[in-house]
């Protein structure tokens, strides 16, 4: 075990000849490509952060672009709500009017019926009456009229009645 431990100046030397021949070719030919790929590493990344800065400013770009987008198509939608709703409005209105006129004009034939059916009963009722005043007076009197006492009779009654209508 002591060999194990005991320290060997022949052994350091070579070890630091070895370690000076390996620094050597590393640094002659090995620190240039190392020097280039990490350079190359580098523009790499720093490529990669530049196109990431773009790439979010265009994010930002496009995100305002459709807010703005938002923004317009809601007002064109509250727009045609409001058109909508007095579109609705003047047809209502319209249907209004329109069910007032129809109201208006059947209500007017309802009178001119009414008007023409009062008309007519007045004229059944005086008809009547007078046959009832002619039968009558005929009962009364017990004796039969000729024919012009009979309509000479008959307008008397007729005249009577108009007065008193």
């Amino acid at each position: 075990m002591e060999g194990l431990l005991q320290i060997s100046p022949g052994l350091i030397i070579w070890t630091l000849i070895n370690f000076s021949l390996y620094l050597f070719i590393l640094a002659k030919f090995g620190f240039k490509p190392l020097q280039t790929a990490l350079e190359r590493r580098e523009q790499t990344i720093a490529d990669a952060l530049r196109q990431a800065e773009q790439a979010r400013a265009e994010a930002q770009r496009l995100q305002a672009e459709a807010e703005e987008l938002r923004k317009k198509t809601h007002a064109e939608m509250v727009e045609l709500l409001r058109q909508a709703r007095q579109q609705a409005e003047r047809i209502v209105a319209k249907a209004a009017e329109e069910g007032e006129q129809v109201k208006h004009t059947k209500l007017q034939e309802a009178e001119r019926e009414i008007e023409r059916l009062i008309a007519e009963a007045r004229a059944t009722l005086q008809r009547e009456a007078a046959e009832l005043a002619l039968q009558m007076t005929q009962k009364l009197l017990a004796t039969a009229l000729d024919g012009e006492q009979h309509r000479r009779l008959i307008e008397q009654s007729l005249t009577y009645l108009e007065r008193t209508n």
